[in-house]
């Protein structure tokens, strides 16, 4: 039931950590957009113009956030994309969960958005 319940409510994978959720749910993505905030207008942040290193970071977190749900922070990532975009006032890291509705048998999403400003 603990599996259940972090599956449900933290997004963690059905797919890992001895549960049984993973029967009767099918693996789904995860994804991040990236917006940079220049002047109060926000500008999506493509991955082909990001360092080769701060694209992996993105990856990384896309994945761990594909397992560890909620659990796995945005922190880190956003750091590097302030150090990345000189000229950005604020990053926004947007991840959005997609994940099976056991109420409805339908497929969902929940979008979590993380802001990171200059100091």
């Amino acid at each position: 039931m603990a599996h259940r319940v972090l599956v449900a409510e933290a997004r963690l994978s059905p797919w890992r950590f001895f549960g049984w959720a993973m029967y009767c749910t099918p693996k789904l993505p995860v994804e991040i957009e990236l917006t940079a905030v220049h002047d109060g207008a926000r500008r999506a942040l493509l991955p082909e113009e990001l360092p080769p290193a701060v694209r992996q970071a993105v990856d990384r977190l896309a994945d761990r956030r594909g397992v560890w749900g909620t659990f796995a922070s945005a922190d880190r990532l956003g750091t590097r994309l302030l150090a990345s975009q000189p000229d950005a006032e604020a990053i926004e890291v947007g991840i959005t969960h997609w994940y099976l509705d056991a109420a409805t048998a339908r497929i969902g999403t929940q979008r979590y958005a993380y802001t990171y400003r200059r100091e």
